[in-house]
């Protein structure tokens, strides 16, 4: 049973225990997708939520194959959340 603590859950390692996750350059798109107002997306239950802890590599197996094809599909998410958030006259500046 998880205890909240790191290593339970990839979105608490990279958000509450501020440790990496998947690696780079996914943690950053990660942050980015976060910072402008994607959170909801990566909630559980989500479907890009569900993606992302089926390929944690916490679970003992990396798939650099598949956390690449994830980097890529990540850039979209995230250049169409800050076209969204230009759109609306909100500067996000840069990921915390």
């Amino acid at each position: 049973m998880s205890m909240g603590g790191p290593g339970d859950h990839w979105y608490t390692d990279m958000f509450t225990w501020e440790r990496p996750a998947f690696g780079e350059p996914t943690d950053s798109l990660i942050r980015e997708i976060r910072h402008l107002g994607g959170d909801s997306l990566l909630q559980d239950g989500q479907p890009l939520a569900h993606r992302l802890w089926e390929l944690w590599p916490q679970w003992g197996r990396v798939d650099e194959r598949a956390l690449s094809r994830l980097a890529v599909d990540l850039v979209p998410i995230r250049d169409e959340l800050r076209q969204d958030s230009q759109a609306r006259g909100w500067d996000a500046g840069g990921a915390e």
